[in-house]
C-alpha cells in the first residue's frame, strides 16, 4: 500500500531545514518580473501552459528534488534540458519580455546550483505559506501548486522554519548581491542580521567566508596603519589596496590608499566649464578591458565624492562639471576589472577649483586701454590690479565682461585679472588671475571743428578746421554714418575711406582748403586725424551739390494750361519749380516718381509767365551748392482773327473783312517785376483764283501760294480793330472771281500767336 512522504523517518527527520536565503543574484528583479507575468512562484513557469494548482496531474513536486508533470503522467526531474524546452514552449505561445528574462534567470540559477531553482522555490513557498491569513497548511500548499502526497509535510517544515523579521529577509535577499559586488563590510553587517543557519549549508558556508575575509582585512588594515606611521608610505600603500580589494566598500582602505599613493600622471586642469581630467592611455590594458572609478576629495580631508560622469575607456579627458567653486580638490581615478578594484590608483594634484576669465582682448586708446572677457558661470565679481610704467600697483574697476581704464601715459600696461568666487560657506575666494598686457600709444588730437561754406568764386566750397594739431588732417568722403566726433577709429589708418576727389582751388593753407566739388555730389564730409596707425573722428558735414536742371521748355496745350518739360537731374529726388503771371508768384514741388508718371502741367491765365526749375538739396544736407537755375518764359495767350461781312439782299455788294487781336491784360513777355510790352505779329491775306476752270480753287498753302490782298502790322492791330474794303482790294490786286481767301501771320512773334479762322465756306467769293 503507498505511504506518505516521511512515514518511515518521521517528518522531522525526512524534511531538511527550509532555505533562509534564494542566494541568487537580483532577487528583486526576479521577484518583479514574476509579478509582471503573472507567476506566484517559480514552478509556475515550468508547469505546462493553462494548468493550475487545481488541475489533477498539475501539481509539482518539492521535497525530494524539483519535480513537474511530464508525458504520460510521469514526473521529470527539472534540469536545465527541461528547462529549455519549457524556454521554447513560452515562446511559441508568444510569451511576453519579462517571461523571456526569467528562464534566463532560473537558467542561471541551475548553472550556480544544480539545486538552486528549487531551492528559490522553497524559499518562495515559505514566504507565501506564511502570508496566507490562517499560516502553513496542507491547503494552502496545495492551492500553489504542491503535490497533495507532499503538501502537509511542506506545511510541517514551513512551520518549523525560523521566523524572520522583515529587515533580515531583506538581508538574506541581498546578501549575494552584495558580496559578488566586493562590498565585505555591508556583506558582513548583513550576515548578522539573519539567524543562525544551522540546518542551510551554503548560507553557513557564505556566512563563514564573510567573516573570514572580514577578519582579513582588518589584519590587513591594522599592518597598512602600522607602516603608515613608520613613514613606509609605499608599503603601506599596498596593504591599503590588498584591503580595499577584500572589501570594496571598506572607506578607511580607500582612504588609505588615496592618502599614501602620490600624484601621478593623472593631471586636472581647471577650465571654464569645470575640471578637466586627463589621462594618458594604459599601453597595458586594451580600452575595450578597462574602465576607471573616478574620486573626488575634498584638499586636506578623508572626504571623497564618487563621479557620476561616464569615464571613456582607454585614454581621453572627463570634465568634472559640479566642482565646488572656490575649494581645493583633487581626484583619483581607481582601475577596474570586471567591475572590481585591479590595481593602484591615478591621483591627481590639488587644485583650486578657480576657473579664470576667457577670450581675454586688450585695446589701446588714447591714453586709455579698454579690456572685454568671457566670464565663468558662477563668478562672483571679478577684479583688476595693473602695473604701469610705474611700479606702484593699482586696483582697475571692472565689470563683468571687462573694463575701460582711462587717464593713461604712453607706455606699456600690464593687467592681472582675477575672478573671485563664493563657496558654500559664505567664504570669498580669489582665482591666481589671468595676466595681460597692452601698450598704450600717442594718439592724434580729434579736430574741433569744421566749416563749410561757398567761396568767393560760384561753385567753390571752402573748407576750414581748427584742432588736430598733433598728427595729419585727411578730409575723407565717408560712406554712410559716419562715426561720432573723438571718437577712436579702430581701422588702421591704410584701411580709413578715400579722402576727398574733388578738384581742389589754390593752394592748401594750415587748417583750411578749397575745392570745385562736382555737380550731382553728395558727400559726408569728415575730419579725420591721423598719426602712424592710429587715427580719431573730427565733425562730419553733409555737402550736397544738386545737378541743373536742362532743356526746359514750357508750351501751352490750352489758352489756360501749359506743360513744363526738361531732363531730370540725376542725384536729385524732388525739384521746385517757380512762375510768375500778373504780379503774383507761384511754386511747387515735384518728385520724381510723379513727374515721370504725369509729367509737369500747370494752370495759368492767359497772361505771360516766367518759369524757373531748381533742384532740392537732400533732406539732411548741412551745405548746399545751389547750381545756375533752368529759365524759360512763356508768352501771353494772344489770338488774331478775321472775318468777311458780304452784302446783304438790301445792302450795297461791298465785302469788307474785319482783322482784331484777342490780348490779355498786360500783353507780352513779363518779367520778375511784372513789366509787360506788347509784342504782335504781321498780318496778310491772300487770294487764290480758279483760273480758267471757273471753279472754286482750294485755300492757299503759305502766303506765297496766292496773291496778297491785305498786309497789317503788328502795330495796327494792336491799335483795335481794323476794317477793309475787301472788293477794291481784290480789284487793285488783279484778282478775278471767284477765288479762295486765307489768312497767315509773319514776323518772329508768329509762332507765339494763335490764328482764329472762319469756316473755310466763308473764305470763298464768287
Amino acid at each position: 500500500m503507498g505511504r506518505d512522504f516521511g512515514d518511515v523517518l518521521g517528518l522531522p527527520q525526512a524534511l531538511p531545514d527550509m532555505p533562509l536565503s534564494p542566494l541568487v543574484p537580483g532577487w528583486a528583479e526576479l521577484r518583479a518580473a514574476e509579478r509582471a507575468a503573472g507567476f506566484r512562484h517559480a514552478a509556475d513557469a515550468l508547469l505546462p501552459p493553462g494548468s493550475t494548482g487545481g488541475t489533477p496531474g498539475a501539481y509539482f513536486q518539492i521535497l525530494d528534488g524539483l519535480r513537474v508533470p511530464g508525458r504520460g503522467g510521469r514526473r521529470r526531474h527539472v534540469d536545465r534540458a527541461l528547462l529549455a524546452e519549457a524556454r521554447d514552449a513560452a515562446l511559441r505561445a508568444g510569451a511576453p519580455e519579462p517571461v523571456r528574462s526569467l528562464f534566463a534567470r532560473y537558467d542561471a540559477a541551475l548553472v550556480e546550483h544544480p539545486m538552486g531553482l528549487r531551492r528559490v522555490v522553497l524559499y518562495q513557498l515559505l514566504q507565501l505559506l506564511r502570508d496566507t491569513p490562517r499560516g502553513p497548511s496542507a491547503q494552502a500548499a496545495t492551492a500553489l501548486g504542491v503535490d497533495p502526497a507532499e503538501a502537509a509535510a511542506l506545511a510541517h517544515a514551513a512551520r518549523r522554519a525560523a521566523r524572520t523579521t522583515p529587515a533580515a529577509r531583506a538581508a538574506a535577499e541581498t546578501l549575494l548581491d552584495v558580496w559578488r559586488a566586493g562590498h565585505t563590510r555591508r556583506a558582513h553587517a548583513l550576515t548578522r542580521q539573519l539567524p543562525a543557519p544551522a540546518g542551510d549549508q551554503r548560507l553557513a558556508h557564505l556566512v563563514t567566508r564573510v567573516a573570514s575575509r572580514a577578519r582579513r582585512t582588518d589584519a590587513l588594515l591594522r599592518e597598512a596603519h602600522a607602516l603608515e606611521r613608520r613613514g613606509a608610505t609605499d608599503a603601506a600603500a599596498d596593504h591599503y589596496l590588498r584591503a580595499l580589494r577584500s572589501a570594496e566598500d571598506d572607506t578607511d582602505a580607500l582612504h588609505g590608499l588615496l592618502r599614501t599613493c602620490r600624484p601621478t600622471v593623472l593631471r586636472a586642469e581647471v577650465r571654464r566649464d569645470g575640471v578637466r581630467l586627463r589621462r594618458p592611455t594604459d599601453p597595458q590594458q586594451p580600452p575595450a578591458n578597462r574602465t576607471w572609478r573616478l574620486l573626488r576629495g575634498a584638499a586636506g580631508r578623508d572626504a571623497w565624492t564618487e563621479l557620476t560622469v561616464p569615464a571613456p575607456t582607454g585614454g581621453g579627458d572627463i570634465v568634472d562639471g559640479s566642482a565646488p567653486l572656490g575649494e581645493r580638490v583633487r581626484y583619483a581615478a581607481l582601475p577596474l576589472d570586471g567591475g572590481r578594484i585591479a590595481g593602484r590608483p591615478l591621483v591627481s594634484a590639488e587644485v583650486l577649483v578657480a576657473p579664470e576669465v576667457s577670450d581675454v582682448t586688450l585695446t589701446d586708446g588714447r591714453a586709455r586701454v579698454d579690456a572685454q572677457w568671457r566670464t565663468p558661470p558662477g563668478t562672483h565679481r571679478v577684479t583688476v590690479v595693473r602695473t604701469g610704467p610705474e611700479p606702484a600697483t593699482t586696483d582697475v574697476p571692472a565689470g563683468p565682461d571687462g573694463f575701460t581704464d582711462q587717464g593713461l601715459p604712453p607706455g606699456e600696461h600690464r593687467y592681472r585679472i582675477h575672478c573671485v568666487y563664493r563657496t558654500a560657506a559664505g567664504r570669498e575666494v580669489r582665482s591666481p588671475g589671468v595676466a595681460a598686457h597692452r601698450t598704450v600709444h600717442p594718439w592724434p588730437d580729434p579736430v574741433a571743428g569744421l566749416t563749410v561754406c561757398q567761396g568767393e568764386e560760384p561753385g567753390v566750397l571752402s573748407v576750414g578746421w581748427t584742432g588736430g594739431v598733433r598728427g595729419q588732417v585727411r578730409l575723407l568722403d565717408w560712406p554712410g554714418p559716419p562715426p561720432p566726433p573723438g571718437e577712436d577709429l579702430r581701422t588702421p589708418a591704410a584701411d580709413l575711406p578715400p579722402e576727398l576727389s574733388w578738384p581742389p582751388c589754390g593752394a592748401a593753407r594750415a587748417g583750411s582748403a578749397a575745392y570745385r566739388p562736382p555737380a550731382g555730389a553728395t558727400t559726408r564730409l569728415t575730419a579725420v586725424t591721423v598719426l602712424g596707425d592710429r587715427a580719431v573722428a573730427g565733425p562730419s558735414v553733409r555737402v550736397d551739390v544738386p545737378e541743373g536742371v536742362p532743356e526746359l521748355t514750357a508750351r501751352r496745350t490750352e489758352p489756360t494750361r501749359a506743360r513744363l518739360t526738361f531732363d531730370w537731374p540725376r542725384a536729385t529726388d524732388r525739384v521746385l519749380i517757380r512762375w510768375w503771371q500778373s504780379d503774383q508768384a507761384h511754386e511747387r514741388r515735384l518728385t520724381r516718381s510723379t513727374y515721370l508718371r504725369e509729367g509737369l502741367h500747370l494752370a495759368l491765365t492767359r497772361a505771360p509767365a516766367r518759369f524757373r526749375v531748381e533742384p532740392l538739396a537732400v533732406a539732411d544736407a548741412d551745405v548746399v551748392v545751389p547750381p545756375a537755375c533752368a529759365e524759360t518764359v512763356l508768352p501771353a495767350d494772344v489770338a488774331i482773327s478775321y472775318a468777311l461781312d458780304r452784302p446783304g439782299f438790301l445792302t450795297a455788294r461791298r465785302r469788307r473783312v474785319t482783322v482784331q487781336a484777342d490780348t490779355p491784360e498786360p500783353a507780352g513777355p513779363v518779367s520778375e517785376t511784372g513789366e509787360a510790352a506788347v509784342e504782335l505779329p504781321g498780318f496778310v491775306l491772300v487770294a487764290r483764283a480758279a483760273g480758267a476752270s471757273r471753279q472754286a480753287p482750294a485755300p492757299p498753302r503759305t502766303e506765297r501760294d496766292g496773291t496778297p490782298v491785305l498786309r497789317l502790322s503788328g502795330a495796327e492791330l494792336l491799335a483795335g480793330p481794323v476794317r477793309r474794303d475787301l472788293d477794291a482790294a481784290v480789284a487793285d490786286a488783279g484778282v478775278r472771281r471767284p477765288y479762295t481767301l486765307r489768312a497767315f501771320l509773319t514776323g518772329p512773334h508768329a509762332p507765339a500767336v494763335r490764328l482764329e479762322e472762319p469756316p473755310h465756306k466763308d473764305l470763298v467769293v464768287r
